[in-house]
């Protein structure tokens, strides 16, 4: 934070984060009352994350080649012109599941550009000798946000309906925006002269490529996404059907995942330097597994928060960590493209595994169709466990 650039920016995303996580609880929710289907629910996560699957190792390229605060400008003013447009469709009573869905793979395009970029931001900020802090608490920034928006989502939505809810979320793309005016970022290309796009984008697979123990602790957050992420789609399920908490009960069970999320950073922070990455993270893994099939398979309300915490406690500690272990190794020149590589694994894998657990849901229910996907993420943490290349990560 002696950082003035990174102060200012920190406080813009995360009050911009806030309203995100607002309009998260109140859109879902409004899905599910429009279509009552966990089917149609998870087909609006596939829209919004389908543009990942095929653009985002292209949005870090274009992070490296452009400057990253004129991008941030353009993708944060087409979020805000997004939400402010699903509040006016609320307010006027002509909104559809249709026009969500639009809203949504317009959302996706752009996050394609802005997430890739949004987290390589953070080395032309701090110092290098603080950039592993710089992502860990550009990451609090998001995750405290998904501790407190939730809950105000949640009363929000109960006392005043949905469209509010997306009309915070645009007025709050002003806090980043003008943090975004008011600081300077050096251009990303370092004087080297631009290769194609196909060439830049197989320069940052070949890195990766290339560490075995990052390899696999890659591979290991696209099984999280797949099979593992993809409980939260349910949420409004579990709490109108499974667990009968109702709107408010929705925002509470997004705020304790986020309390674990936080939770997570700080010990990830505490354990920096005294656990190695690699082992921190088959740890989170194996514990991560286990606490999203206990929470599938409990009914009682108050088990369930916790375990929700603890699910979002070791998911985060897997996410940052690996983050942190890929931004750490790779070079200032390749570092957007690296970014975007995690980018990926987090995002590409979300569409499909949001059809399919929808789909399973509608078969088995959403409790079975839940502890079936994680079981997934269990068999891998253990295979994790047993290679070397991964303990050995630092």
């Amino acid at each position: 934070m002696r950082s003035p650039a990174f102060r200012k920016y920190w406080v813009g995303a995360f009050l911009s984060f806030v309203g995100s996580w607002i309009q998260n609880v109140a859109q879902s929710w409004l899905v599910y009352e429009l279509t009552r289907s966990e089917f149609l629910l998870g087909v609006m996560s596939f829209v919004q994350g389908l543009p990942m699957v095929f653009l985002a190792p292209i949005g870090g390229a274009l992070a490296d080649r452009w400057n990253r605060r004129r991008i941030l400008l353009i993708t944060q003013s087409l979020f805000a012109l997004s939400a402010l447009t699903l509040a006016i469709l609320t307010y006027t009573g002509l909104i559809r599941y249709e026009y969500i869905l639009a809203l949504a793979l317009l959302n996706g395009l752009v996050l394609t550009i802005d997430l890739p970029t949004r987290q390589s931001l953070v080395a032309h900020l701090v110092a290098r000798e603080d950039l592993a802090n710089g992502i860990a608490l550009n990451a609090a920034a998001f995750h405290t946000a998904r501790i407190l928006g939730p809950a105000v989502g949640g009363v929000l939505l109960e006392w005043v309906g949905p469209a509010p809810c997306f009309l915070i979320n645009g007025l709050s793309f002003s806090a980043i925006l003008l943090a975004l005016l008011s600081i300077q970022i050096r251009s990303s290309a370092d004087g080297r002269a631009h290769r194609g796009i196909l060439d830049s984008l197989r320069e940052g697979v070949d890195f990766v490529r290339s560490r075995r123990g990052l390899l696999m602790l890659w591979v290991n957050v696209m099984v999280l996404s797949m099979f593992g992420l993809s409980y939260l789609v349910l949420l409004p399920v579990f709490a109108a059907e499974v667990l009968k908490v109702g709107k408010t009960g929705l925002g509470q069970m997004y705020t304790f995942a986020g309390l674990g999320s936080l939770a997570g950073l700080l010990l990830t922070a505490r354990l920096s330097g005294e656990v190695p990455r690699g082992w921190l993270i088959i740890l989170a893994a194996n514990g991560f597994g286990w606490s999203v099939i206990g929470f599938a398979l409990i009914d009682n309300p108050w088990v369930a928060k916790g375990l929700l915490t603890l699910a979002g406690m070791f998911g985060v500690m897997q996410l940052v960590s690996t983050n942190t272990a890929l931004q750490t190794a790779a070079p200032d020149y390749l570092r957007g493209r690296v970014v975007s590589l995690h980018t990926w694994a987090i995002n590409a894998p979300a569409p499909f595994a949001s059809l399919l657990i929808g789909q399973l849901a509608q078969q088995w229910g959403a409790p079975t169709a839940v502890a079936a996907c994680t079981s997934v993420c269990v068999a891998f943490a253990l295979v994790l466990t047993f290679m070397r290349e991964v303990r050995n990560v630092a």
